[in-house]
């Protein structure tokens, strides 16, 4: 029984009967600049996962750090902007921290595994669905996966941005009741700037999300690529799947236990009403969508949006970009925003021939029978 007496009853729900917990540590919290690791922090957090363990909840450890490792083994004062130095630091600290890992949690008779993802790991359907299956082996062997973007091999544009995405979309892929994002500060702070301590905590965040991120101004860390915007988006990403989220400070001691009881000084953020299924929590967040656009009229917005229908070729208004059958294709409004994206049944060069017009004229237009949805419903997610 926890004591979040304060608290929605939802979060109580959550972690009275909490199995899987997904548990993200950022490169700050473990990072000390004299001694390369804060162990006394990293010392602290194995310790609560093996007690998390212990009553029976699976843990996934999403650990930053690599980079920074790296930095400090070799001397190097910040991140380097170059790809490929950046690539060597994350070669030379991926080793150290875990070293550190297994180290420490050794003394408390866990198993570790290095999991090394790319973007392009979670982009194939294929290999989506075999880092699942690969995840459940380790936790039914009772091994702690320790999950890392592999940094030696990603490119700029094919990476996650930052691990709390990554972590988001394991959370979502694992089915985990909680996602844990752990940070320097005590959660979404009013006018924070990602670096400052001092603001007014928002302990709750529901409907109340956009405003959240509207007082977030991120600052730069030669250090660790996300901030506290990184992680309210990443929030907002598991809590559509149903993930409860706390975002909360890592260099608390007891922070984990004082999680798991509610009585931790945190941003809880709810998982939403109504949450996708995993095909459709996939589409939007996993796979990577082509870099074309099809925009529609104000009548396909709402027929959607509005009614769960799929998108017909007659409210389409314009295409930019080439796009093949079963592309990942973004969906936007007359204004330019996004509103959905899914799985296109033509070819760019085919919709193009056929934007605007009726089933009976795409008929003679393609000289076919099979005049099928531009997307289906089923494979068109919303935004």
């Amino acid at each position: 029984m926890t004591n979040a007496t304060h608290l929605p009853p939802i979060v109580d729900t959550v972690l009275k009967d909490l199995k899987r917990v997904v548990i993200k540590v950022g490169t700050r919290v473990i990072d000390d600049e004299k001694t390369q690791f804060n162990r006394p922090i990293m010392k602290s957090l194995t310790r609560e996962i093996a007690e998390l363990k212990a009553r029976g909840v699976e843990v996934i450890l999403v650990s930053s750090g690599a980079v920074g490792a790296g930095l400090r083994g070799l001397g190097i004062p910040k991140r380097p902007r170059s790809i490929h130095l950046r690539q060597a630091c994350a070669a030379v600290g991926q080793g150290r921290l875990m070293h550190e890992y297994q180290r420490l949690f050794h003394a408390h008779g866990i198993t570790t595994a290095q999991v090394l993802l790319t973007r392009s790991d979670l982009d194939r359907r294929t290999s989506y669905l075999n880092v699942r299956e690969t995840l459940l082996h380790l936790l039914t062997l009772g091994v702690l996966p320790i999950i890392n973007e592999n940094d030696t091999v990603s490119a700029d544009e094919l990476n996650f941005g930052d691990n709390d995405f990554l972590a988001a979309l394991v959370a979502g892929k694992m089915d985990a009741g909680l996602l844990v994002l752990l940070t320097r500060v005590d959660g979404v702070l009013r006018s924070v700037d990602g670096n400052q301590s001092e603001g007014e905590l928002i302990e709750v965040i529901e409907d109340n999300y956009k405003e959240a991120l509207g007082v977030v101004r991120d600052k730069s860390d030669p250090l660790s690529m996300g901030g506290m915007r990184s992680k309210l988006e990443a929030a907002g990403k598991a809590r559509s799947k149903g993930i409860l989220v706390a975002i909360a400070n890592g260099l608390r001691p007891g922070i984990l236990g004082a999680i798991l009881s509610g009585r931790a000084k945190a941003t809880w953020m709810l998982p939403t009403r109504k949450r996708l299924d995993a095909w459709k929590y996939y589409l939007a967040f996993a796979k990577q969508p082509s870099s074309a656009k099809i925009i529609v009229d104000e009548g396909a917005v709402e027929a959607v949006r509005d009614r769960g229908k799929s998108l017909l070729a007659s409210g389409v208004n314009a295409i930019t970009g080439s796009f093949k059958v079963k592309d990942l294709v973004q969906v936007f409004d007359p204004e330019g925003n996004e509103v959905a994206r899914g799985l296109v049944n033509y070819t760019s060069r085919e919709l193009r021939k056929i934007q605007g017009r009726s089933t009976k004229e795409i008929r003679e237009i393609l000289n076919r029978q099979d005049a099928q949805e531009v997307i289906h419903r089923n494979n068109l997610v919303l935004f």
